[in-house]
């Protein structure tokens, strides 16, 4: 009788510990589910904010591309300016000056990922790598942005002392840039250094840019079978 109760009891505790074992191991599988299809979630708000990114870089790309070839056309016709209109030296002054850029992009779902820990469930560590090192170069083009918006600021007074608006003409990209040149001399030299270091930074921008817009490439690759796996 006594055996009996031993094994009785016995199936009853191995009966309730597999239960529990099987809850937890079910809860726990939900858990991990709901905690991959929020990286998932996440992962694609991410691959959508890198698509706006490229829209913005590419646009990014022709406003220095023009600011460097106005730059280029001042630096180069500087000593003959008397020769040429006065409407299109305030043209190419006020896209030499003018023109900048700001990045606004938008981080905040790749900090959730970091903050959340979420991002410890992505599988390839090339995707973790790429996202830390896209966010690191946008910074820095930020800041690239910055210098060249403070080159702006130094030419502004020159431009408008030398340079009357007379219409709200605007260049291929938006920007109004439309002027007269007042001035019967030619730039001063420093100011054409000014402009030259100005073009230095734009060109570094643009490379800068170029490299970002081939790595997102790569990212979003990578992102895109993270995903699916």
């Amino acid at each position: 009788m006594k055996k009996k109760l031993i094994v009785r009891y016995s199936l009853e505790f191995l009966v309730i510990f597999l239960g529990i074992s099987i809850s937890f191991y079910l809860e726990s599988n939900r858990e991990n589910q709901y905690k991959e299809n929020l990286k998932k979630q996440s992962l694609n708000r991410i691959l959508n904010n890198i698509g706006d990114d490229k829209n913005d870089f590419e646009y990014n790309l022709k406003v220095h591309d023009y600011a460097i070839k106005s730059c280029e056309w001042l630096i180069k016709n500087n000593k003959d300016l008397k020769l040429l209109s006065n409407d299109s030296i305030g043209y190419h002054l006020g896209n030499a000056i003018k023109m900048n850029t700001v990045i606004i992009d938008n981080q905040e779902e790749y900090r959730g990922l970091q903050n959340s820990g979420l991002i410890e469930l992505i599988e390839n560590d090339t995707v973790v790598v790429g996202l830390q090192s896209k966010y690191i170069n946008n910074d820095f083009c930020k800041k690239l942005e910055n210098i060249i918006y403070q080159k702006k600021i130094t030419l502004l007074d020159f431009l408008t002392s030398n340079v009357i608006s007379e219409n709200n003409k605007s260049n291929e990209i938006g920007f109004q840039v439309g002027g007269y040149y007042v001035s019967e001399s030619n730039i001063p030299q420093n100011i054409i250094e000014k402009i030259r270091l100005k073009k230095d930074f734009h060109s570094y921008y643009i490379s800068m840019i170029k490299t970002l817009i081939e790595s997102d490439k790569k990212l979003m690759s990578l992102i895109k079978k993270e995903i699916k796996s």
